[in-house]
């Protein structure tokens, strides 16, 4: 009625609401409202109608600084003197005399002075009154919360100068203002029974519930409140949200990850690593309700985590599927991790059909969900690698501005892609078979020569087939290539070994099968389809003997190279004995007997036959010029029949 000009919008209810708490005869109030809640709007009106009425005599207004005070005592005295509606209710002279900077004196009686929190507040007096009112509109800034300290000040400049400067019969104080930290003023006062708080957050509950109503409809609509919260989650500002418009602080034991702890590099420090893309789907695709699907692709270098990619999606299960084949060509992944909860098959079989249309192995690792805590709880397991700067963002943080925005706004808001991150640590669990692989074993493989023995080392099981082709140079082994195919045996060989003639036409291939796969023909059809091909498998060496036999040449140099190398485009190779080659290891710290079964497995044990043979029975050993055989079970002798022209 008297000050619509000052309002462009519909006043709500709780406007109504902050009015009654300053006109109430309770002697102590805290209102807190959320950012441009018109707090400080609702009080200049009151008090300049108050002193109109002369219902108190002195008032003090403490502002943040002295300025931010002078401007609230300058929107009272304007409208004292400019206000039509005032003057006609209070008559033309509502001022005593024209206001200075720094006190307006009222016809009432009423004087308002204003000072700054940072000044000295004992010995204020009017005339013989002392003040009965107080306001302190936000005098906390961040230097003020800083720490504990500097809160405590703030509260003993409250209760030693503030207080005992008012009158005692007569003083009320209101304070007005929105938390500034997880330990300030506000927070302390709302657990004080000597004082009388009423918060009002931008909206009634929780911002995506539909039944949610904002507390200024005609200003602030619930559309415009979750767009904002998103605007603020994308930044990775959400807990400012929180703080500024729903007056919900964190304490630093819920603050468990901060910038600061976000490390980042330019490129991968070693890209032959093993990458393990990693998924967490969600059951449904609606963007306005639906949670994300999360993807990371991370490796490991020693106790690093490197975060190649990271994303939030909402994909439908096609196109899920989709990328999880892309993700792994595109990365040359070792293992894809996904999430199974409620989905298991649903999400599985279909990726298991797509395997075998393209004829590709894809090693799909299903990801159980905890039961014994609850996503945050999960998370939280990455807060010691979070602390030691040993998750590192491949690109920096640029490339990962979703990731980085739900570290930052953690526990709060979207958890989807970091969860998936979480799932790193199920991932890279186990103990690799080969710890001394590494970088020195990673070198160019020299294109053989015409007639030059490739050896083509084979494994397999009933429904997946490996190939890989290696060279030999006196004690040096060198992988050149590797294939991985998945269906019927036959089917398999047949793709694998036109690839492998189409590649190295000039060499004379040679090829080798453990003798496991020799004697279990009729179950892995992998012998006879190799004998189809036209192939002559020999016999390598058992795989439980051969098991472990290429740590020497892992780690023994002659002529300074390695004995063992992996080319970098046999990238299953690089992935198995950089780490998918390993012993799984149960909850209770015991390592299980026998390496994880899959592709790296299979890949590793076919290297492992080949080489032990190899070092078993050297052609270098044979007489010269002396004639080998080989008999139905693959196995090598010397005979005197002479060789195949």
């Amino acid at each position: 009625m008297l000050f619509a000009h000052r309002h462009e919008y519909a006043s709500p209810d709780f406007h109504v609401e902050i009015i009654d708490l300053w006109r109430s005869a309770d002697e102590l109030v805290l209102i807190e409202a959320f950012r441009e809640g018109a707090k400080t709007t609702l009080a200049e009106e009151f008090l300049c109608m108050e002193a109109a009425f002369g219902n108190f005599a002195y008032c003090i207004i403490f502002g943040e600084t002295y300025a931010k005070a002078c401007q609230k005592l300058e929107a009272i005295a304007h409208e004292a003197l400019h206000n039509a509606k005032l003057a006609k209710l209070f008559g033309s002279k509502i001022l005593a005399k024209r206001p200075i900077e720094n006190k307006a004196v009222f016809s009432s009686g009423a004087m308002i002075e204003v000072a700054g929190w940072e000044q000295e507040i004992t010995g204020f007096k009017y005339l013989d009154r002392r003040p009965d009112r107080a306001y302190l509109d936000d005098v906390e800034n961040l230097e003020r919360v800083r720490s504990v300290e500097a809160v405590d000040a703030s509260m003993t400049k409250l209760y030693r100068e503030v207080l005992p400067a008012m009158d005692k019969k007569r003083r009320r104080i209101r304070i007005t203002e929105t938390p500034r930290a997880s330990d300030c003023m506000v927070v302390r006062l709302r657990s004080n029974p000597d004082w009388l708080c009423r918060s009002f957050p931008i909206c009634n509950g929780d911002i995506d519930d539909p039944k949610t109503v904002s507390a200024w409809p005609s200003r602030y609509p619930m559309t415009w409140v979750r767009e904002e919260r998103d605007r603020y989650a994308r930044a990775g500002m959400l807990r400012q949200f929180m703080q500024e418009f729903m007056l919900t602080v964190d304490t630093s034991e819920t603050k468990p990850f901060n910038e600061s702890m976000l490390k980042g590099m330019d490129v991968a420090p070693a890209a032959w690593l093993p990458r393990y893309p990693i998924y967490d789907p969600s059951r449904t695709a609606n963007v306005a309700s639906s949670d994300r699907t999360g993807k990371v692709v991370v490796s490991r270098l020693g106790a690093k985590i490197l975060v190649h990619e990271s994303g939030g999606y909402f994909w439908k299960p096609d196109e899920l599927r989709a990328d999880i084949f892309s993700a792994w060509k595109n990365h040359h992944a070792a293992e894809v991790g996904i999430e199974k909860n409620s989905l298991d098959e649903y999400l599985l079989q279909p990726i298991r059909f797509e395997m075998v249309r393209r004829g590709v192995v894809v090693p799909i690792r299903p990801l159980q969900a905890p039961q014994d805590r609850d996503k945050v709880a999960f998370i939280m397991g990455l807060q010691p690698f979070f602390t030691a700067g040993d998750v590192v963002l491949v690109g920096g943080k640029a490339a990962h501005p979703q990731l980085v925005a739900e570290i930052l706004n953690f526990p709060g808001g979207r958890l989807d892609i970091l969860n998936a991150l979480a799932y790193s640590l199920k991932m890279f669990a186990g103990q690799p078979v080969y710890e001394d692989f590494g970088s020195e074993n990673v070198a160019a493989a020299h294109e053989p020569a015409r007639g030059e023995t490739l050896y083509a080392a084979w494994n397999g099981t009933a429904g997946e087939t490996v190939c890989v082709a290696l060279l030999r140079a006196g004690r040096h082994l060198s992988v050149v290539r590797d294939w991985a195919a998945s269906g019927a045996s036959a089917d398999a060989v047949r793709s694998i070994a036109a690839d492998l003639r189409a590649s190295f036409p000039r060499a004379t291939i040679e090829v080798w099968a453990p003798p496991e796969l020799h004697d279990s023909h009729q179950r892995v059809a992998l012998v006879p389809a190799l004998r189809t091909n036209r192939f002559t498998p020999y016999r390598g060496e058992h795989l439980v003997v051969a098991r472990g036999s290429l740590a020497e040449k892992l780690r023994t140099t002659v002529r300074q190279r390695r004995l063992l190398s992996v080319d970098a485009k046999a990238t299953i190779t690089l992935n198995a004995l950089a780490g998918g080659y390993k012993y799984a290891v149960a909850a209770n710290g015991r390592q299980h007997a026998e390496p994880e079964a899959g592709v790296s497995r299979l890949v590793a044990e076919a290297i492992e036959s080949l080489a032990a043979a190899l070092e078993r029975s050297t052609d270098a050993a044979n007489p010269a010029g002396a004639h080998i055989g080989t008999n139905a079970q693959g196995q090598r002798y010397f005979t005197s029949l002479p060789g195949r022209a």
